[in-house]
C-alpha cells in the first residue's frame, strides 16, 4: 500500500481551508483531523505537526477567517475611517468578502463559537462587528443622532449588511443582480437621514 506523502509547503493554511470547507458542507458531526488530512491528500498524522487537537484546528480556523475578514474591512475604509461614507464602504466590503468566500460565512457565524454583543460598551466583541459598531457610532455622532438612538440604528444597519451576506451565501436563494446594490440609495449612502 502506497503511503500518503507528508506535505511540504503551507500545510497549515491548507488544513485550515479544508476544515472550513468540510464544516460548511457537512457540519461539525464527524469532523476530525483525519477527515481534514484526507481532504488535503496527506497522511492522517500530518495535521498533528500543526494542531494537537480538533479544538486547536477549530480555533485556528476562526482566527484565520477573522484575520482575512478584518483585513478586507480595514482596507475598505483606509484613509476614510472618520467619514460618513466609511459605514457604506464597510457594508460593501462585508458583502463582498462573503460573496467571494461563502463557506467562511457558514463557518464563522454558525460553527466557530463567536459572540456578538449589542450592548453598548460590551467588551470582547467579535472584531469585525466591533469595527462596524465603532465606525457606525462615529457616523451617528457626526450626524447629531441622539445617543439613545445609536443601538437601534446600529441593529438596523448591521441587520441589513449581515442579512444580505446571509442571503447571498444561502444556496437556496437565487438573485441575478449585484448584492452590493442592495446598499445603494438607502441609509448607507448618507443621502437619507435615519
Amino acid at each position: 500500500m502506497k503511503s500518503k506523502p507528508y506535505h511540504h509547503g503551507n500545510l497549515q493554511n491548507k488544513l485550515i481551508e479544508a476544515g472550513i470547507e468540510i464544516i460548511s458542507e457537512e457540519g461539525v458531526k464527524d469532523f476530525s483531523l483525519r477527515k481534514v488530512a484526507a481532504k488535503c491528500g496527506v497522511s492522517h498524522t500530518a495535521p498533528y505537526s500543526h494542531f494537537n487537537s480538533i479544538e486547536a484546528l477549530n480555533q485556528a480556523m476562526g482566527e484565520y477567517v477573522t484575520q482575512k475578514f478584518m483585513e478586507k474591512l480595514r482596507i475598505s475604509i483606509q484613509g476614510q475611517e472618520d467619514s460618513r461614507v466609511a459605514v457604506s464602504l464597510l457594508g460593501s466590503a462585508y458583502i463582498s468578502f462573503f460573496s467571494e468566500n461563502p463557506h467562511y460565512f457558514q463557518f464563522i457565524f454558525y460553527h466557530s463559537g463567536i459572540t456578538i454583543d449589542f450592548d453598548i460598551g460590551a467588551e470582547n466583541d467579535y472584531q469585525p462587528f466591533a469595527l462596524f459598531k465603532e465606525t457606525t457610532y462615529r457616523m451617528f455622532y457626526d450626524m447629531g443622532l441622539a445617543k439613545n438612538d445609536y443601538l437601534n440604528n446600529l441593529l438596523a444597519l448591521w441587520s441589513l449588511v449581515h442579512g444580505v451576506a446571509s442571503l447571498l451565501t444561502n444556496k437556496g436563494v437565487q438573485y441575478s443582480g449585484n448584492w452590493n446594490n442592495v446598499l445603494t440609495n438607502n441609509i448607507f449612502t448618507g443621502r437619507r437621514e435615519l
